[in-house]
């Protein structure tokens, strides 16, 4: 008996021990329309730190400040612009930054409809014409509404889209699945978020001075409980294996030039990830279409998951 009793403490202390070694969960503050990237991250380092669990919190880059004030809780962040990640670092929430090398990846803007482009869209101006639905994201919660209002402003058709507005999203899924639904004509979204909609909308590439690309920066915050786990998940989004993750989703990791509003300067490397996104929607609603690497490049793998999808 006594020896069964031995037994069964050591085997509670091997138990409890091994319970003891499980690292606190990383709790990581990332941008809504950054989501397909990052879970196939969170996946893999899951899998290479069998102790770490990481729980991502997605939501509209304009709550994130207000979250980490009141909670002060947190051990990574990577909002959808660069401008709230400086706005965290003001704050004290972020300790060192390096504006080149810690960021992974770029948001590039497009033009979608809902497929079959029933309201006839071709170009930015296109949303302006009476009678158009357009959906928007309301710029005081998330990036995409930052720089859609910078978009229109720039081309001049402001006001005239805003009186067509038909949808102010909190998040940029809101608007892909207005799309995707037709719950409106057209909408500007980050081509990332455009590439998980393949099978029910139509693409069309901004013109190069329309076309923004948007910093995505990432960091370790500095009221984070596992600093080191949250330096190593760092370590991999900025590793050549994290940045192909990304184009694998249809960012940008080297976008070429950009002006002061960072806006594309003229043609360059984000002309072929439009094609690629063009072709993509094509070849993922045409079944008897051949997947050509050659022709999609990294988004090969989200033509055949959407294909394969029911």
């Amino acid at each position: 008996m006594n020896h069964r009793i031995a037994a069964f403490l050591v085997l509670l202390g091997l138990f409890v021990g091994g319970c003891a070694r499980q690292d606190p969960p990383l709790l990581f503050h990332a941008a809504a329309g950054q989501r397909s990237a990052l879970d196939e991250i969170g996946a893999i380092f899951e899998e290479r730190h069998p102790g770490t669990r990481v729980n991502f919190s997605y939501k509209g880059s304009g709550y994130f400040l207000p979250d980490l004030v009141r909670s002060r809780e947190g051990d990574l962040y990577m909002p959808g612009e660069e401008f709230y990640f400086l706005q965290a670092r003001e704050r004290g929430f972020i300790g060192e930054y390096d504006p080149v090398a810690d960021v992974p990846a770029h948001f590039v803007t497009v033009l979608i409809t809902p497929k079959g482009n029933p309201a006839g869209i071709r170009r930015l101006e296109d949303l302006a014409r009476p009678g158009v639905r357009v959906g928007l994201g309301n710029p005081k919660s998330c990036a995409i509404g930052v720089r859609q209002e910078k978009t229109l402003r720039r081309a001049g058709i402001l006001e005239a889209v805003l009186a067509n507005t038909r949808m102010s999203a909190k998040c940029i899924p809101e608007l892909g699945n207005a799309i995707q639904h037709r719950g409106i004509d057209a909408t500007v979204v980050w081509s990332s978020t455009a590439a998980l909609y393949l099978r029910d909308v139509e693409i069309i590439p901004l013109e190069p001075r329309h076309r923004a690309v948007v910093r995505l920066p990432v960091g370790v915050l500095t009221v984070s409980r596992n600093p080191g786990q949250a330096r190593l998940l760092k370590d991999l989004i900025l590793s050549p294996e994290g940045r192909s993750i990304f184009e694998r989703h249809a960012y940008a990791v080297d976008p070429g030039p950009v002006d002061e509003e960072g806006f594309c300067t003229g043609p360059g490397p984000t002309d072929l990830l439009m094609q690629r996104l063009v072709e993509a929607a094509r070849v993922t609603q045409d079944p008897t279409l051949e997947v050509d690497e050659k022709t999609l490049g990294p988004l090969v793998g989200e033509v055949l998951r959407q294909r394969a999808s029911k």
